[in-house]
């Protein structure tokens, strides 16, 4: 069995041929290392019949697994406000949470421990233009650079849709379409580090959408709109094979060339002896040297089994550093 697509690959290799392509990286909008802010413009979803869909989306939604040093794309799909399907790297998240369930409370621990380390985490893919971005080949600033795919979690997400839509509940009047040409609105996505004892971590919260105006000049626009990234293209998911040979791996239960069948069985994994990764807490930098686990993650208490919503557990969501860092290791 092969787990090498070569057709992909073929298309893989021209495209590292050709001398415009550039770095991938270069397609995302990146942040600054420390605080700071990047300005952008929200794009509309590409026309009808672009990239051969009838319909476009204005983002993508998707969740990876962070396993064996790979950020993988779950093969579960957001149906009707539902996550739905087969995955095996999901199904033996479960079986860990249930199995730490019935465990001493210290067990119970280290397993959750190991299921949020790999558990599945919300991705949300937009098409934006960069307002300003330092050029280090060139040395000078540019101007409306892209389209590029800004990639956030669900906190950032969040507060894109509510900006949109408004809340009542928060008093928050709907601005309606963020993206139009003449009276839209940019956003900018703003990052403050925070302090947690000897930990800092990046922070979010004060990113806003700024007063209407205009988007470009009309050939501007009209240039961006003509260059959008596909990004439901940007969701590759592997078989549910390719994914338990992974988490196979990830567990030290097999080799990166054996092969594997797809049947989930928990009786393959009992026996598994996998360190636990610290839980991403937002690319922490320790000032000093770093805490033991057991000092970031305090226990959590078992929920009643009857009630438990496997796929919507809460967790702090992948922020945005540790994303670009996941690209840069794949």
């Amino acid at each position: 069995m092969s787990f090498l697509d070569l057709n992909e690959l073929a298309g893989e290799n021209e495209r590292l041929k050709d001398g415009n392509a550039g770095n991938y990286l270069d397609n995302f909008v990146r942040l600054p290392e420390g605080a700071g802010h990047v300005l952008l413009r929200l794009l509309p979803p590409a026309e009808k019949g672009m990239f051969g869909r009838a319909k476009n989306p204005f983002y993508m939604t998707t969740r990876t697994h962070r396993v064996n040093g790979k950020s993988l794309h779950c093969r579960k799909e957001f149906v009707n406000g539902k996550w739905v399907g087969d995955c095996e790297i999901c199904n033996y998240c479960r079986w860990l949470w249930e199995e730490s369930e019935k465990k001493s409370p210290e067990e119970c621990k280290r397993l959750q421990d190991q299921y949020r380390a790999i558990k599945a985490v919300e991705r949300f893919y937009y098409n934006a233009i960069v307002r300003q971005q330092y050029n280090k080949e060139t040395g000078e600033m540019e101007r409306n650079v892209g389209p590029k795919v800004w990639a956030v979690g669900k906190t950032v997400h969040a507060m894109v849709i509510r900006g949109i839509v408004g809340d009542p509940n928060m008093d928050e009047k709907p601005l309606g379409d963020v993206t139009n040409i003449s009276k839209g609105r940019d956003f900018k996505y703003i990052k403050t580090i925070r302090q947690s004892g000897n930990l800092s971590y990046p922070n979010y919260d004060t990113s806003k959408f700024l007063e209407e105006s205009p988007a470009g000049t009309p050939e501007e626009f009209e240039r961006w709109m003509s260059n959008l990234h596909d990004l439901t293209a940007l969701r590759i998911v592997k078989s549910n094979e390719e994914l338990k040979h992974e988490l196979k791996v990830h567990l030290g239960l097999a080799t990166s060339d054996s092969s594997d069948d797809t049947t989930f069985s928990a009786s393959e994994y009992s026996g598994a002896s996998v360190s636990v990764a610290v839980p991403n807490l937002g690319n922490l930098e320790a000032k000093k040297e770093a805490p033991k686990v057991s000092e970031i993650v305090k226990p959590v208490a078992t929920p009643a089994p009857a009630k438990f919503d496997f796929d919507n557990i809460g967790g702090k969501p992948l922020v945005d550093d540790d994303f670009m860092n996941e690209l840069r290791n794949t």
